[in-house]
């Protein structure tokens, strides 16, 4: 009989449980000591990443490699820088007005080479 068992003198009938395997209950106890130990290590690294001191500036997104042996770029005299656009990742547009008329020149920024670009029509006057 599995879960009643008779008796003898009585004849009454006492309900016993079954007994719970050993290794059931050593893997219910190891896993609460892990779930406490993982508790008191994830409040600890809290804490101690709260106290620390402060951390250290991260680097700018685009460092330099080396130095520029090439000069900056110049605009030809009577140039005025109006605006500027990057069209790509190492080009930009220019819109300058050099001596009164509208052009937009392409500065490859790699290379420091200004290219020709549009000649912007003026507008009429209406």
């Amino acid at each position: 009989m599995t879960g009643r068992q008779k008796r003898e003198k009585t004849g009454e009938i006492v309900e016993e449980t079954p007994g719970t395997p050993k290794a059931l209950l050593a893997a219910v106890i190891g896993m609460g000591i892990l779930i406490i130990a993982g508790t008191i290590t994830l409040v600890w690294v809290i804490l101690h990443r709260m106290n620390a001191g402060p951390t250290h500036p991260s680097l700018p997104a685009s460092v330099p490699l080396q130095e520029d042996a090439q000069g900056p770029v110049t605009l030809p005299p009577g140039t005025r820088l109006l605006s500027m656009a990057r069209v790509q990742d190492d080009l930009l547009a220019l819109h300058v007005s050099e001596n009164g008329q509208d052009k937009v020149l392409l500065w490859q920024v790699s290379t420091h080479r200004l290219r020709s670009g549009l000649i912007l029509p003026t507008p009429s006057a209406p």
